[in-house]
């Protein structure tokens, strides 16, 4: 299974709560409410991006790392485990099986997904149900739903719902209800909560999300609280708040007139903070707002090269293929348990493109080539002495470029592979010293 996306899962909630923690503690608490949803939606979409950016981070050279590491450790058999494509094998026999893992989080990933996405198709096909049977008309593009639905008055995209206890306000208040939740409508906010509960629930695992959920919704109260209140009676809107606070109802994907932020709603509306204050707080966030991203995209870049010198320091050998032209069959492993039976495949067999050149790994002498006549078919064998004590294998081959006692330089082109149908595999085998190693970690 590919581990890149549970990678780029775990990028954008480290990005998506580093940036969260910048707002809470530094931006939440300015007046300038428009700028704060802005700012919400705008760290979503670039957690989303940075991770994916050219040049911030190779999820290649953190695989392979990861095989390194792992190899290092005494978890268990990393031969065989993770192939070049990157993607785990099965390997039953170790201690610490990233494979079966990595499908446990996805399993639990997606099953979270699951709920999450039904929890919110339930509540959008109640709304279908009330528009279905409520009493309907429509004013300015906006369609007013009467239902005898006893939660609270709110909107979703253009629909404004009122009920019951609507006709037992006056006609003050209902007016200004109405008028509020026309605000909603117009600045599209059931759009921003649409957007943030599907961010949560393929992020659901990161708490963070449930919060921006939450703050997004506070913040569209607030913003209409702020327009409803400039050069009008906050009195009377406020003492409204406070009469309706009791019909919070439980929508999620809705615009509620009441919060439960109520307390905080009333001393925004009542005791403004000082525009001087405000402003000067403000021009401190945008730097400290710039700072926090170019941070964070250094310390990926700073991340992504260091992997990148780790592996290359690690690459003795030169890939005996062109990087996407293959895929391992059947991966290097010993001593591996099938049942009672003790097995060993002490080489690395790939699946290559019909007639694939294959490289001399390394610089070397040719000390003999081999054909062996399978079925009428001629199968090639190459071996290479390399630098270092180093011999490799090429087995599986179709042509062969070179002779016994040619001199090959790293790289260049020493045979080919056949037809795919008739020369299924491609084998790689390394040895020093009569011990065979698995070729993977060497280039």
């Amino acid at each position: 299974m590919n581990i890149n996306l549970i990678i780029y899962l775990l990028e954008v909630s480290v990005l998506t709560s580093i940036f969260y923690l910048f707002y809470r503690y530094l931006y939440f608490k300015l007046a300038y409410f428009t700028w704060s949803r802005y700012y919400l939606n705008f760290i979503i979409l670039l957690s989303l991006l940075i991770p994916v950016l050219p040049g911030v981070f190779n999820y290649e050279l953190l695989n392979t790392n990861i095989v390194q590491i792992y190899n290092n450790s005494n978890l268990g058999n990393i031969n065989g485990l993770i192939n070049s494509n990157n993607h785990f094998a099965n390997d039953n026999n170790s201690v610490f099986n990233p494979a079966f893992f990595v499908k446990l989080f996805l399993i639990i990933w997606i099953s979270g997904i699951v709920r999450y996405v039904f929890v919110l198709l339930k509540h959008v096909f109640s709304l279908r149900k009330l528009i279905k049977y409520g009493i309907k008309f429509k004013e300015n593009n906006i369609i007013y739903v009467k239902t005898d639905f006893p939660g609270s008055i709110f909107s979703f995209l253009n629909f404004i719902f009122t009920n019951k206890q609507f006709d037992q306000l006056s006609e003050k208040e209902q007016a200004q209800i109405i008028n509020h939740e026309k605000i909603h409508v117009r600045q599209f906010h059931s759009i921003d909560n649409l957007i943030f509960e599907l961010f949560r629930a393929v992020f659901w695992f990161n708490p963070v999300s449930k919060l921006i959920a939450a703050d997004i919704k506070i913040i569209h109260e607030f913003i209409v609280d702020n327009v409803l209140t400039q050069n009008k009676n906050k009195t009377d809107y406020s003492k409204l708040i406070l009469k309706l606070s009791s019909q919070s109802g439980n929508l999620m994907t809705v615009s509620h007139f009441s919060k439960e932020e109520i307390k905080n709603r009333i001393q925004i509306i009542s005791y403004p903070e000082k525009e001087k204050i405000r402003k000067r707080r403000f021009k401190i966030s945008i730097p400290v707002l710039i700072l926090t991203i170019f941070a964070s995209w250094f310390i990926m870049s700073s991340t992504n090269n260091y992997f990148k010198i780790q592996t290359d320091e690690k690459k003795v050998f030169h890939k005996p293929f062109d990087k996407k032209s293959y895929k391992i069959i059947s991966p290097y492993f010993e001593n591996k348990k099938i049942n009672t039976v003790t097995v060993s495949h002490k080489e690395t067999s790939y699946e290559l493109k019909s007639f694939s050149n294959i490289y001399a790994i390394d610089d070397g002498i040719i000390s003999n080539i081999k054909t062996k006549d399978i079925f009428g078919l001629k199968e090639i064998t190459i071996f290479e002495n390399l630098s270092a004590g180093f011999n490799t294998e090429y087995s599986g081959l179709c042509q062969s470029f070179v002779q016994p006692g040619d001199s090959v330089k790293r790289g260049s082109v020493i045979g080919k592979s056949g037809d795919i149908g008739l020369y299924p595999t491609v084998n790689i085998k390394l040895l020093k010293n009569e011990k065979t190693y698995n070729p993977e970690n060497f280039y």
